[in-house]
């Protein structure tokens, strides 16, 4: 997951409209549907390495409650230890023109920055948390509603996992999540996490990611699709660099389209998955 792209990206502009609460023992940001609109279902955000607090993950969390009519959780699973958006911009000065000297200081900073986040969200720290919250929820929360859950960058990797239906609600045999969809996932052991998927998952991620490679995207795609395209999608997104769903260049026209083919492919994905439910109960 150590990757430039890891660490860059643009902060979006925008107030998001939604509030803080602690939900489950966990800080989060909850986006609601509309005004007079039930939900139809909840989604469970899992962020990328910028966290819970990053302006473009809570503005992208508002998108999802208001287009698919649903309850929107963003937790804090990183327990404080999440990357603050100065590191982006000392990628920026690292990767732009100019002075190699004028880059050491915004190299260590980052550098600085990203060690602690990977020592402290380390997988076998950060599951219990995720899974609790997700046990929790169903416990408390979704006796009556579908739940989904959407994860980008290290958020990703939870949402293949957890689409393997492996664990079950505490107290019950009840899956933690109902349908999930990740864009540029980090650290996802191909083909073995995805040979594991039987829950409705759709991927986007982009032709030229460095984290996850074009000929493990299309292993992939070859697989989920394999078992069922009414089940599952793949859909590699071209010249989508890794982050491009949350941390796209917004003066850029080219990368705004893609952000905005990933939210759409999001978005249609949970609103089929949340229609079924609603059908079936």
């Amino acid at each position: 997951m150590a990757c430039r792209d890891c660490l860059s990206g643009s902060l979006h502009e925008g107030t998001p409209v939604g509030r803080e609460e602690t939900v489950h023992g966990l800080p989060t940001y909850i986006s609601e549907p509309p005004a007079g609109q039930d939900p139809k279902g909840i989604i469970v955000y899992i962020p990328d390495a910028f966290g819970w607090t990053f302006n473009n993950n809570r503005i992208l969390a508002d998108a999802y409650a208001k287009r698919t009519n649903s309850r929107v959780y963003l937790p804090e699973f990183m327990a404080g230890h999440h990357l603050p958006i100065g590191v982006a911009e000392d990628m920026d000065i690292v990767t732009g023109n100019g002075w190699m000297i004028g880059k050491i200081l915004p190299m260590v900073h980052a550098i600085y920055c990203f060690i602690p986040f990977i020592y402290h969200n380390r997988h076998p720290l950060s599951k219990p948390r995720v899974y609790k919250f997700l046990s929790d929820l169903r416990a408390h929360e979704s006796a009556s509603l579908p739940v989904g859950v959407a994860g980008f960058c290290w958020g990703g990797k939870f949402v293949i996992l957890l689409c393997s239906d492996a664990e079950k609600a505490t107290g019950s045999n009840k899956s933690l999540v109902d349908c999930g969809f990740t864009a540029h996932p980090s650290g996802v052991v191909v083909p073995a996490e995805i040979d594991a998927v039987t829950l409705p998952l759709s991927i986007a991620n982009g032709d030229v990611d460095v984290v996850m490679p074009l000929a493990q995207v299309q292993q992939a795609k070859a697989i989920l699709e394999g078992k069922g395209k009414d089940r599952h999608e793949v859909v590699i997104v071209s010249g989508g660099k890794h982050g491009f769903a949350v941390r796209g260049e917004p003066t850029d026209e080219k990368a705004v389209e893609k952000g905005k083919q990933a939210e759409d492919q999001a978005v249609e994905w949970f609103t089929k998955w949340f229609e079924k439910y609603s059908q079936a109960s």
